[in-house]
C-alpha cells in the first residue's frame, strides 16, 4: 500500500470511531455505486474522499482505505461458496507465555487448549465449512487462490502486514474482507470481535459466484492437443504428408492460448457459468488460427529470427511454406466460425467482428512498414501499436461476448479495453526490448527527441503506465463483479502486473 504521507498510520483507539468509519464506508460506497476490484489508485482516491468527508486525520488513511476495500467486496463475499473461503489468523493472537502448540510449514497447529480464543474463533468459522489457517502468511495461500481452490479470504493481521499484503490481494482480484488488529505487535494483541464474527457468518446468497479461469485453463490445455484439435481442421489432402503436422504444431506447440482462454472466459463470466456449450469450442480455435497466422505473417515481414525461443516458421520451413500457412490458417478460422455447432443467428456477427480485427491489424502492420526508415511521432507509433495489437485481443474478447447473446451490452466497453491494453501491451514490449528496434516506442523518441535509452525508457515507462490506468479506466463501465473480477485479472496477466 502506499502511504499517502509522512504521518505514522494508525488504527482509531475508539471503538465508536471505528464504528462510525466502517458506517461512513458503507453509505460512501452504496451511493457511489461501487463494484469490486478496484485499482489501487482508484481505491485511494476514495479513501481519501471519506477521510475528508469525515474530517479525519491522515494517520486513519491506511484503516479507512481497508474498511472501504471491505465495504466493496461484503456484497461479492456473500456468493462465494462458504467452503471456498478461508479465515487467515496472526500467530500473534496465541497467548505467547503459555502457548506450545507446533507449526508446521502452513502454521500453527492448535491444541485446542483453550488459552487462547483461537480454538473458539475456529470452531465457528469450521462449523460453517470454512476452512481455518493459523499462520503469518503463507506460499500456499496465493497458489490455492489461483488454482480456484479458495475464492475469498477473511484475514485479521496488524495494519502494517496488511498494508504490505494489500496491493498482492488487489494485483490478484481477491475477494477480501481484513479485519485490522487494533494496535500493532506480535504478542497477546486484540481486534474487533464484532467484526470478525460478521466477517464469518457473512452468509451464501444465490447465485454463486464460480471463479472459471483454473476450469478454462484445463479445458484449454486438453483442447489445444493433436488428438482434440485434430477433427475440427480441415487441413489434409490424399497427397499432403506434413502439412497437416505443421498446422497442429503451429496451433498446439507455442504460445499459452491466451486468446482462446480469453473467449472462454469472457463467456463463463458473463453468463456465470463454468460450463460452456461445445460450440464455444471452434470459435476458440478461430481465434488462436488468427492469432498463429498474424504472428506466422508477421515474423516474414519483420524478418525475425526467433520465436518462444525457437526459429521461427519461415527459418524452420522456408518463406514460401510459411506464408501458405499462414494463409491456410486465416481461412481456416473463417470456416470454424461456421462450424455446424455454432448457432446460425449469431454467425454473421462473428465474421463481421473477425473481418474488422482482421483489416485492422493489416492495416497497422501496413503503417509500420511505411513508417519504416523515417523520422516518426510518438503519436505515430502508438497508433501502429493499437492497429497491430488491439485488434487480437478485441477479436477474442468480442466472439466471447457474442456467444453469449449479449454483445451490444459489452462492445463499446470492450473496444475501450482491448485499445488500451493494446496498446499498453506493445509498450511493455518495447520497454523490455534491449536491442533497437525502429518499430519500438522507445527508438523512435530515442531519433525524434534525441534522448539516451535511459531517459526514453522513462519517458515510455510514464506512457505505458497511462494506458495501463486507461485499460483499468475502461473496467468501470462493468456492473457485473464476476466480469469485472474476471476482466481485472485478464488485465493484470497481460500487463505483467501479478
Amino acid at each position: 500500500m502506499v502511504k499517502q504521507c509522512v504521518t505514522e498510520q494508525m488504527v482509531p483507539g475508539a471503538l465508536k470511531q471505528r464504528l462510525e468509519i466502517r458506517k461512513a464506508v458503507r453509505a460512501y460506497v452504496a451511493k457511489q455505486k461501487l463494484q469490486p476490484p478496484l485499482l489501487l489508485d482508484f481505491l485511494q482516491e476514495h479513501a481519501r474522499q471519506c477521510l475528508s468527508n469525515l474530517q479525519l486525520d491522515d494517520a486513519l488513511f491506511n484503516y479507512t482505505l481497508i474498511q472501504l476495500n471491505n465495504a466493496l467486496w461484503e456484497d461479492y463475499f456473500a456468493h462465494i461458496p462458504i467452503d471456498q473461503r478461508l479465515l487467515l489468523l496472526p500467530v500473534c493472537l496465541r497467548d505467547h507465555k503459555q502457548c506450545h502448540a507446533p507449526s508446521d510449514a502452513l502454521g500453527l497447529i492448535c491444541q485446542q487448549c483453550g488459552i487462547c480464543n483461537i480454538p473458539d474463533i475456529t470452531a465457528q468459522a469450521e462449523a460453517l465449512g470454512m476452512s481455518v489457517l493459523v499462520a503469518e502468511s503463507s506460499s500456499s495461500v496465493s497458489q490455492w487462490v489461483k488454482d480456484g481452490e479458495i475464492q475469498g479470504i477473511i484475514g485479521v493481521s496488524c495494519l502494517d502486514s496488511l498494508e504490505k499484503a494489500f496491493p498482492s490481494m488487489l494485483r490478484h482480484a481477491v475477494p477480501g474482507i481484513a479485519i485490522p488488529l487494533n494496535a500493532d505487535g506480535c504478542q497477546d494483541t486484540d481486534y474487533d470481535h464484532d467484526a470478525l464474527t460478521d466477517a464469518i457468518h457473512i452468509g451464501q446468497a444465490s447465485p454463486t459466484y464460480a471463479n472459471p479461469s483454473p476450469m478454462i485453463k484445463q479445458h484449454i490445455a486438453e483442447l489445444f492437443t493433436p488428438a482434440r484439435i485434430q477433427p475440427y481442421l480441415n487441413a489434409s489432402t490424399p497427397h499432403l504428408n506434413q502439412f497437416q503436422e505443421l498446422v497442429i504444431s503451429a496451433l498446439c506447440d507455442d504460445g499459452k492460448h491466451y486468446r482462446p482462454m480469453i473467449t472462454l472466459g469472457l463467456y463463463c463470466s458473463i453468463t456465470n457459468q463454468q460450463n460452456f456449450p461445445e460450440f464455444l469450442e471452434p470459435i476458440a480455435i478461430a481465434v488462436e488460427c488468427f492469432h498463429k497466422a498474424s504472428l506466422v505473417h508477421d515474423d516474414i515481414e519483420d524478418d525475425d529470427d526467433t520465436r518462444y525461443d525457437k526459429p521461427t516458421m519461415h527459418q524452420r520451413v522456408g518463406l514460401p511454406i510459411a506464408l501458405n500457412l499462414g494463409d491456410f490458417l486465416i481461412g481456416e478460422g473463417y470456416r470454424l466460425l461456421s462450424h455446424p455447432s455454432i448457432p446460425q443467428d449469431i454467425r454473421s456477427e462473428l465474421y463481421a467482428q473477425a473481418a474488422q480485427a482482421h483489416c485492422e491489424l493489416a492495416l497497422g502492420q501496413a503503417q509500420e512498414l511505411e513508417c519504416l526508415g523515417k523520422a516518426t511521432s510518438l503519436g505515430q507509433c502508438l497508433q501502429t501499436h493499437q492497429l497491430k495489437t488491439a485488434p487480437a485481443f478485441r477479436v477474442a474478447m468480442y466472439l466471447g461476448a457474442i456467444a453469449t447473446g449479449r454483445f451490444n451490452e459489452y462492445q463499446q466497453i470492450l473496444h475501450a479495453l482491448s485499445d488500451a491494453l493494446g496498446v499498453a501491451y506493445q509498450l511493455y514490449d518495447d520497454l523490455e526490448d534491449t536491442t533497437p528496434n525502429p518499430a519500438s516506442a522507445v527508438d523512435t523518441i530515442m531519433q525524434l527527441d534525441g534522448l539516451r535509452r535511459e531517459d526514453a525508457i522513462k519517458r515510455i515507462s510514464d506512457v505505458y503506465a497511462t494506458y495501463q490506468r486507461k485499460a483499468y479506466a475502461a473496467l468501470e463501465a462493468i456492473n457485473e463483479p464476476v466480469l469485472k473480477t474476471f476482466m481485472y485479472r485478464l488485465c493484470g496477466r497481460i500487463l505483467k502486473d501479478v
